[in-house]
């Protein structure tokens, strides 16, 4: 079952950062959620890291993304260290760059946007120094700290947007209406599956989303849609709800056909997901 983690701090602008030493509390044997961004910096890494049920191996001198809603396990070695950085998304509102890199990471699957980065060794050194700062700082008294961490935050994040391909960084007119499309589909996919419907906000044709879709995933718009539904039905299968409740949540009139969409999007039925 995957527990959902809220934010424990009454104040949505603040951040919380967490050592990771030895092994503690944190770290847990079962998938789970948040309800906020977790920016984990591995100093020394070694395990493996599920994130929306894709493994990613946990490196010496990285930085992982998990993005509100999305289902992620840490399984790190016993010599494994770092940071975990705990924020909503409101705490970047006035910061639209670093805003919109994190947003993304809500709305592509992992396997488009890859949640992991790693770094030339020359600015390795300075992601260090910049969590090393930012811890010392949210451990002091220091009135101005919170703008202190925000500002190394965003950094950091900047880092990250710079050691993405530059693909991942062309901008222009098909790419600006494909990320319209994920940034609606991540709101909309319960209630929305056609794709005309998608197309005619867009103020696109059926064809050309389908073509710009397409280009960039390899997939139809269909099925980017049908995978965004799968994937929530499997975050939530893996929770307390019966296949039933996700059905109806979904969308579907019908349990038998979610039962019947499901085990044709991931080769098992509901009930074989849950068990295995």
């Amino acid at each position: 079952m995957i527990p959902i983690h809220r934010f424990e701090n009454k104040n949505p602008k603040e951040i919380r950062v967490v050592r990771l030493d030895a092994l503690s509390h944190y770290d847990t044997t079962e998938m789970h959620r948040h309800d906020y961004f977790e920016l984990f910096v591995f100093e020394k890494g070694d395990g493996m890291h599920w994130i929306d049920f894709e493994s990613f191996p946990i490196v010496s001198n990285s930085v992982h993304i998990v993005a509100p809603g999305q289902a992620h396990q840490v399984k790190r070695e016993l010599d494994t260290n770092g940071y975990v950085i705990l924020f909503e998304t409101s705490v970047f509102e006035s910061n639209s760059l670093v805003l919109n890199f994190l947003y993304d990471h809500l709305c592509y699957d992992v396997k488009e946007l890859s949640p992991t980065f790693e770094f030339a060794p020359e600015v390795e050194r300075q992601i260090l120094d910049i969590t090393s700062t930012i811890w010392k700082d949210y451990d002091s008294d220091n009135p101005l700290k919170h703008e202190f961490i925000l500002n190394h935050v965003s950094l950091l994040c900047i880092h990250c947007m710079r050691s993405m391909k530059p693909i991942q960084l062309k901008q222009d007119k098909n790419q600006e209406v494909y990320l319209k499309f994920r940034r609606m589909l991540i709101n909309k996919f319960r209630e929305m599956r056609k794709v005309k419907d998608y197309a005619l906000e867009l103020g696109v044709s059926d064809k050309q989303l389908n073509e710009i879709v397409s280009q960039r995933t390899g997939l139809s718009t269909s099925a980017v849609i049908y995978r965004q539904l799968t994937l929530e039905a499997k975050r939530l299968l893996n929770s307390d709800w019966s296949a039933k409740q996700v059905a109806y949540h979904l969308g579907f009139e019908d349990p038998a056909h979610f039962s019947k969409f499901f085990k044709k999007q991931s080769g098992l039925s509901p009930s074989e997901f849950q068990k295995g």
